[in-house]
């Protein structure tokens, strides 16, 4: 069985201006980019066309948000020993009142985040 959640819809735009975006009204809980590191919740989805071309747009509740043709994967739960859960995502989603990871998943999810370090210049405090 599949588990479909309610997307928030996006803001409207000016009459002319999304003429080839379609906006999802409901996903799969979690999605996969294979060229992230770590798993997101979407908040909005949308359907585009560019040049003839249909690409998918999504935001995530974390505030990333990417677009792609053949890069997404959605979820309906999050695989064993594979890839984290953006910990911002998880928190932003409970905010609002959507089910936890863990509830969706039927069992606890290991959350995830990254972190930027200097790797150059090293400061030697001794």
């Amino acid at each position: 069985m599949m588990l479909k959640v309610p997307l928030k819809r996006p803001k409207p735009f000016p009459p002319g201006i999304n003429d080839n975006m379609f906006p999802w009204a409901t996903c799969t809980p979690f999605v996969d980019n294979k060229r992230a590191m770590l798993i997101h919740r979407p908040r909005a989805v949308i359907t585009f066309t560019h040049m003839k071309m249909p690409y998918i747009s999504v935001q995530a509740w974390c505030g990333n948000h990417f677009t792609g043709d053949d890069k997404f994967t959605f979820l309906d739960s999050i695989p064993d020993g594979g890839k984290l859960l953006c910990a911002r995502c998880e928190i932003m989603a409970t905010q609002v009142g959507l089910p936890s990871a863990d509830e969706l998943n039927g069992q606890h999810v290991h959350l995830g985040k990254l972190l930027v370090k200097r790797t150059c210049c090293q400061i030697n405090t001794n």
